[in-house]
């Protein structure tokens, strides 16, 4: 079975409010709330990919994509 975002397609990070580019992560920050963010913001205030941390979508074809990255 396939996984694919099920809302409207997001366009900009909740954190940086920069455009999308080609993945985009809905995931829990290091300050707790959940929120669209774009790679970068990710790699600064996500707490990881998971159960309960976050998932990591293509933005393209809105599938979820598989890896820890």
């Amino acid at each position: 079975m396939k996984k694919s975002w099920l809302s409207p397609r997001p366009i900009l990070c909740q954190l940086c409010d920069q455009y999308l580019k080609d993945i985009f992560i809905d995931g829990k920050t290091s300050r707790g709330p959940w929120v669209i963010m774009c790679a970068g913001c990710h790699s600064m205030e996500g707490v990881g990919l998971g159960i309960g941390k976050g998932q990591k979508y293509d933005l393209t074809t809105l599938e979820k994509m598989k890896g820890n990255n």
